[in-house]
């Protein structure tokens, strides 16, 4: 409990934090950084060390994940191949926990060029572009591998144009989370019938409201760090998540039950905006580019890596595993009722990704 009152308390400091959050530039996050300290960057014993030299820009990157979650550690792998790839010259500083606001504030902060740089999950997006909601469907995909083929195809390019167009914010590339679980407060979820009017947490996405409203529960958006005390005092019975989110969240403290259900893969971003991206030579952009990739390459393996290990710690911290009947979850499944499956251009991209 105190420490979702604590995440709760920092929610409430984001509207000065963002005021004093920069563009690219020396200066650009000096106020941000007065208000707190980023999380050191990752090192490398193979790279050189240029904590010598004065970097000719700084960053300020924010996410949501704890500093001990696989996210930060992506974070910050991006964060020290700019600096090695710069030789210095260009510097990101990482802030997790929310410590600059939610995945929301997040968001717009990039579109008005108040942040620098965030990582955003699809879903966000498809909040401001219908067709962004494809990649985060129920069911899209089969494994990890298929996920990185499908993000990175020309339909994967073509949401990022549509992205840009809409939000000012580039998506430097596409980051493959883990398959997404429904953890319980008190009932395990057997099969579909179980999901009946259960109130359950999800992200501020219109994509997973209609995803739970098909299948019976009561989505409701509460913000991330909220959750843990939603899920406590009973405001909702379920939550939906990664397994190393939860845990990292400490939610299994709040839930009994992990149900096996594999329903959504939501890939996340490293995003920048534009606003800053344009202020980069095309030298400084390129660097940018290639961190980024290399980091989502890099994020792809911890996935891969920590996929039965932290499912493994669930069940270690207590948790009751319920293999449920995903088979019933996707009869109840309808891909045109999507706003993303609209239009003419939504169509085509659900077609090419084989939906």
């Amino acid at each position: 409990m105190k420490k979702a009152l604590a995440l709760l308390t920092g929610a409430a400091m984001m509207v000065s934090l963002l005021a004093g959050c920069g563009a690219a530039s020396t200066s650009s996050t000096a106020s941000s950084q007065a208000a707190s300290e980023p999380a050191s960057t990752a090192s490398s014993e193979q790279s050189t060390n240029y904590d010598d030299v004065t970097p000719d820009i700084t960053l300020s990157l924010s996410h949501q994940a704890a500093a001990s979650h696989s996210i930060n550690q992506t974070a910050e792998e991006f964060a020290r191949l700019v600096k090695e790839k710069s030789e210095g010259k260009i510097q990101v500083d990482v802030y997790p926990s929310a410590t600059l606001g939610t995945e929301t504030e997040n968001l717009q902060a990039l579109t008005n060029g108040t942040l620098d740089v965030a990582v955003i999950a699809a879903e966000f997006y498809a909040n401001y572009v219908d067709e962004a909601g494809t990649l985060c469907l129920p069911f899209m995909y089969d494994s990890y591998d298929d996920a990185y083929a499908k993000l990175h195809s020309e339909a994967g390019d073509t949401i990022k144009d549509m992205i840009l167009e809409k939000t000012n914010v580039r998506v430097l590339d596409w980051y493959v989370l883990a398959f997404r679980q429904i953890f319980t407060v008190d009932k395990p979820i057997n099969s579909i019938s179980d999901l009946s009017g259960m109130i359950i947490r999800i992200p501020d996405s219109n994509t997973y409201k209609t995803t739970f409203s098909q299948l019976g529960a009561a989505p409701t958006a509460v913000a991330w760090g909220e959750t843990y005390t939603a899920l406590d005092t009973g405001l909702v019975s379920a939550v939906e998540n990664t397994p190393e989110s939860i845990m990292s969240a400490s939610m299994q403290e709040v839930c009994q039950y992990v149900n096996e259900t594999n329903h959504i893969l939501g890939p996340t971003t490293i995003s920048i905006s534009d606003a800053v991206y344009q202020k980069l030579t095309a030298e400084q952009q390129a660097i940018i580019d290639e961190a980024a990739k290399e980091a989502c390459e890099y994020g792809l393996n911890l996935t891969k890596d920590g996929s039965d290990a932290n499912f493994a710690a669930l069940t270690d911290a207590g948790l009751t595993k319920v293999e449920t009947d995903v088979d019933s979850l996707k009869s109840a499944i309808d891909y045109s009722a999507y706003a993303c499956a609209q239009s003419d251009k939504g169509k085509q991209i659900l077609a090419s990704l084989g939906k």
